[in-house]
């Protein structure tokens, strides 16, 4: 049996969605779900505030999220609060955190169920440039992953959303000349010089910098976990010490409970925004550009190796990476006419070792 609301005005959208409108004289004109079933609970809910001049969003908000959206802070709430979430790396929560957050106070009041795909993109239209569109989506991506996980949501709104990404330089790789610049004006002895040979000598990301100490240091080696994806794909790394790391470290002693090679002017370890500060003052002193930037080490010390001769997969032993692809990006800035030359080389002589044993001796008669 159908039976037919009162004041209620339907019709199909240009997106080919189907809208209602609660039409009813001494009454403010109201949009009803879009898209919705008019036999569900959250329809009927708003139908109902409206019959009764109450706010449509408020009272939707207020269904239990038993297999219906709820409202969107309350599915964030919990989203914030799964285990979920709390699975990625602190660096990458802290990231995110803020942005779940925003929408949380524009729109939390509103049923999860509004944030269709349509939503999703005309939000990420006034989200400025691409980049900060990919940071956005990446952010709410997991959310509506779990929201379909919990049925709070039927389907993942962004998941057809897919935003590519600009194939760039990346971060500046710092040349031999930067370096020897830093060098110079930094001695051993500095903090900054400490930071200097830890993410160069070993090729490491800021955040494996500013967290290694003694308790990583065994038989010569440098053994740790990467923070990067700690949580869901671990990759350890054990590399020998650089004999300029180990100079920089002997140099710039730490307190003997502390646990990082690396300490602030108070003995604590830096924070990663507190390190960018002081790193940035350090090559500021140095009279360095601001394209050098503590990533850029990283890549400066995988270029060392890559003109140095090692293989793909003896630089990806030591930064840790895992796909060739990655590599290739942080190699990119290496001596290509040396290795070039390098290549010829091995040619030459391999050409000239099987021409050499080609050479058939003759025997010489006796006279």
């Amino acid at each position: 049996m159908q039976v037919r609301l009162k004041f209620i005005n339907t019709w199909t959208d240009h997106l080919g969605r189907q809208r209602y409108r609660f039409r009813r004289r001494g009454f403010p004109r109201v949009e009803l779900p879009v898209g919705a079933d008019p036999n569900s609970p959250e329809f009927m809910t708003a139908y109902s505030a409206a019959l009764k001049g109450e706010k449509v969003g408020d009272a939707v908000a207020k269904i239990p999220a038993n297999g219906k959206s709820g409202a969107v802070a309350t599915a964030i709430t919990e989203f914030l609060s799964s285990a979920t979430f709390k699975t990625d790396a602190e660096s990458t929560q802290a990231l995110r955190r803020p942005k779940l957050m925003s929408v949380s106070r524009l729109v939390g009041h509103l049923p999860l169920a509004k944030m269709d795909e349509t939503w999703i993109r005309r939000w990420l239209e006034q989200s400025g440039s691409l980049g900060a569109k990919r940071t956005w989506l990446l952010a709410v991506k997991p959310f509506f992953r779990w929201a379909v996980e919990q049925k709070l949501l039927a389907a993942d709104p962004t998941e057809a959303i897919k935003l590519k990404a600009t194939e760039g330089p990346g971060h500046h790789t710092w040349t031999d000349e930067e370096i020897e610049q830093f060098r110079a004006h930094h001695p051993l002895g500095t903090r900054a010089r400490l930071a200097l040979e830890l993410l160069l000598g070993v090729a490491l990301r800021r955040g494996d910098g500013i967290s290694l100490g003694r308790q990583h240091l065994k038989n010569g080696s440098l053994i740790y976990t990467q923070q990067k994806n700690r949580k869901r794909k671990p990759v350890t790394v054990e590399v020998p010490m650089p004999p300029e790391l180990a100079a920089a470290i002997t140099a710039c002693p730490t307190p003997t409970d502390s646990l990082t090679f690396l300490v602030n002017e108070r003995g604590r370890p830096y924070s990663e925004k507190n390190f960018n500060d002081h790193f940035r003052a350090w090559c500021d002193e140095a009279g360095l550009p601001a394209h050098c930037v503590p990533h850029g080490l990283r890549k400066g010390g995988s270029r060392l190796m890559g003109d140095a001769g090692c293989t793909v997969h003896e630089i990806m032993a030591v930064t840790g990476h895992t796909t060739l692809k990655e590599v290739a990006r942080y190699t990119a800035a290496y001596d290509r006419k040396q290795a070039a030359k390098r290549a010829q080389a091995k040619v030459t002589s391999a050409t000239k070792g099987v021409a050499e044993s080609n050479v058939v001796m003759l025997p010489i008669a006796n006279r």
